[in-house]
């Protein structure tokens, strides 16, 4: 055999070989990932969780420890600090945080005896003032029932059979959202309240309810409340168009389990997509159910939409972007954006199962581009735009020399090398947040309006039928909408369901959109009780 043949075999060995290299570290990894996903939470060593679970009935001792833990690790940290830092500390008070100012005082005071407020040098003492605590005081709910009477007149002598007389006449009453319903607004408020905030199910909802009076079964709530939700449709209609015209939406989607929907199985998954934005002030966040996972239902949402739009990388998003680009003549357009916090989470996912040091080095990286958004608030928003590109742009520079340099090095079967590559092939759609000072490195602001919801689903698990997906998309929407304009949820609902039999034009519909109302407004119509 030739010289020239035993270089060439060398050769085609050793790049065998590392292909063999490779493909064991990659299956390797995916061992080492299934044992922790499938086998973790079954040792028999307990985790933190485990012992927490172990305890359940000492909930109220663990969390005296765990407060006590807190407190002592936080004195322990201020002790710690430094120079400026620590003067801006000294001047928090220690101790528990203050009851609400706002929540109503009943003052109990007490004396000491007629006897001992004479001095035994006969003088009377004088009250210098008062040694003051509080505790919190509960009282269980108060159940009021509503009975209207509407009088009613009748004409003794002709009884209404003039042509001008009516007969009997009665009384106009209040109008109700619901006509004829056992439920007041303020029940179908609180019913709402619970579920969509709280997400407390219909059944134990109608069980409480029973416990004190009320006789409400599960199925006649669940009906009050899919008829109150599509009566506040047109404000829903109302935030879906406040969202489309602001200059940034963030959206996402997460399954749903519809039981009854026509042609399809019970076990097939449904979406709840959430789609978060608006005008500086008036940002709301509206949820929308639809069977399909499709591009067709971001393509309908933002057809006729014009801005920046942030999402994850789901190809949905993509293919309606793209469709709504190719349709447009006049130059406006969409501007899609990724999201770092997903590129973040794939190098985590990594670091989790290796501890790499290079993984340690870009989530470092990353960590300091979400450091920046923390010096918002010292800026306007031109100036801030300026110092966040002037800070980012060589760290990002930095970034992408590094996982060039990891790509030349690290097997792309492995989830470092996937992710590397994500992060490479996505960099422009990536950097985009830079150019507009509204848009942040991540897409949290859909995510942490859909939390409520998977938590929710979490207790409640499925919907019945497409109705009440519809009824839960329009009432999560008023309800994370109204959170963020820091309305009380239940006052809130109590308000807009008392003025919904009296609108008549799109206009009144607009009046009760969240960002149109302020806690004061809602406050003083509930201590009033008027329409």
């Amino acid at each position: 055999m030739s010289e020239t043949t035993l270089i060439a075999e060398n050769a085609r060995l050793k790049k065998h070989i590392q292909k063999q290299k490779a493909l064991i570290a990659e299956l390797e990894e995916k061992v080492e990932l299934l044992q922790l996903l499938h086998f973790g939470s079954k040792s028999e060593k307990l985790t933190v969780e485990d012992k927490k679970q172990a305890g359940l009935f000492n909930e109220a001792e663990d969390a005296a420890f765990e407060q006590h833990d807190t407190e002592q690790q936080e004195a322990v940290a201020q002790k710690r600090e430094v120079g400026a830092y620590i003067r801006r500390k000294s001047s928090r008070k220690a101790g528990r945080k203050p009851l609400s100012p706002d929540l109503p005082r009943e003052i109990q005071e007490y004396d000491i005896p007629e006897e001992d407020k004479e001095c035994v040098c006969g003088t009377e003492k004088t009250c210098i003032g008062y040694d003051s605590s509080e505790r919190a005081k509960i009282i269980p709910a108060r159940v009021v029932v509503v009975q209207e009477r509407r009088k009613k007149y009748v004409c003794k002598t002709c009884e209404g059979t003039t042509a001008d007389e009516k007969g009997v006449q009665t009384a106009v009453g209040p109008k109700h959202v619901i006509g004829r319903s056992i439920a007041d607004e303020s029940l179908l408020a609180w019913s709402i309240h619970e579920k969509f905030d709280y997400a407390l199910p219909l059944y134990r909802q109608a069980k409480r309810l029973h416990q004190i009076g009320i006789p409400i079964p599960r199925a006649t709530l669940g009906n009050v409340i899919i008829k109150s939700a599509f009566a506040c449709k047109p404000i829903y209609e109302g935030l879906q168009k406040s969202i489309q015209s602001g200059p940034v939406i963030n959206a996402d989607e997460t399954p749903v389990q519809v039981l009854k929907e026509p042609g399809r199985k019970a076990k097939d998954k449904s979406w709840m997509w959430v789609f978060a934005g608006g005008q500086t002030g008036k940002e709301s966040v509206l949820f929308h159910y639809d069977s399909s996972r499709s591009h067709t239902v971001a393509y309908d949402f933002l057809t006729d939409y014009t801005g920046w739009l942030q999402t994850d990388d789901y190809e949905a998003y993509h293919t309606a972007v793209k469709k709504i680009r190719a349709q447009r003549k006049n130059g406006e357009i969409i501007r899609h954006v990724l999201c770092w916090a997903h590129v973040r989470r794939k190098f985590y996912k990594y670091w989790e199962l290796s501890k790499s040091e290079e993984a340690k080095q870009v989530l470092d990286h990353i960590k300091e581009l979400f450091r920046l958004e923390e010096l918002r608030d010292d800026f306007s928003l031109k100036g801030f735009l300026k110092h966040r590109k002037n800070r980012a742009g060589p760290l990002l520079e930095q970034l992408r020399k590094l996982l060039f340099r990891f790509a030349a090095e690290v097997p792309p079967g492995l989830s470092f090398g996937k992710a590397i590559a994500y992060t490479l092939d996505n960099w422009e759609q990536l950097l985009l947040y830079l150019e507009n000072p509204l848009l942040t490195p991540s897409n949290n602001r859909a995510e942490n309006a859909i939390r409520p919801f998977v938590i929710g689903r979490k207790n409640w698990m499925f919907s019945g039928t497409p109705t009440g997906a519809q009824s839960s998309a329009i009432l999560y929407s008023l309800v994370e909408s109204a959170k963020l304009h820091k309305l009380p949820v239940y006052e809130y609902f109590y308000y807009i369901l008392k003025k919904i039999p009296y609108c008549s034009t799109q206009k009144d519909y607009e009046a009760l959109l969240p960002f149109n109302l302020t806690p004061e407004i809602i406050k003083i119509f509930s201590d009033g009780g008027k329409n």
